[in-house]
């Protein structure tokens, strides 16, 4: 695997990850869905990003080098993370009418999962940085 493919296998993996959230949150925002088509989505969201954590893990570095790969496998740790998290706000859905035991339980639900959502921009800016830094290393053109 020539360096382009290296890089390319990774950023494929990211993007089929990414993809997969984007369309979660489609199917969240929709008018009229329901707490089940959340849930499936959301568990199918899990499973190929769990799935694409996994491919990253087995490729081997380039000449000896895990910068790239380690900085793929973080980023993709961290949002399946972010997706489990996000998972525990789904059965607050569709309650009108949240005691004060459930709205605080929420509400550190939510700070839980807003930073972890800082945290995974924080990635996908290191992870930037790494790839640019991976790149100029090897002599990679970046689109």
């Amino acid at each position: 695997m020539n360096v382009v493919e290296y890089n390319d296998s990774f950023v494929d993996l990211v993007k089929e990850c990414t993809d997969s959230t984007q369309k979660l949150f489609e199917v969240f925002k929709a008018e009229g869905s329901t707490l089940d088509s959340i849930s499936e989505s959301l568990q199918e969201c899990i499973d190929l990003c769990q799935n694409a954590q996994s491919k990253a893990v087995q490729i081997w570095d380039y000449e000896k080098d895990s910068s790239l790969k380690d900085a793929v496998v973080s980023l993709l740790t961290m949002e399946v993370d972010y997706l489990q998290k996000f998972w525990n706000t789904s059965h607050y859905r569709n309650i009108d009418n949240i005691s004060d035991e459930d709205k605080e339980a929420y509400d550190w639900i939510v700070s839980d999962l807003n930073q972890a959502q800082n945290e995974l921009n924080q990635q996908f800016t290191n992870l930037q940085d790494v790839q640019e830094a991976f790149a100029a290393k090897y002599w990679l053109k970046l689109e």
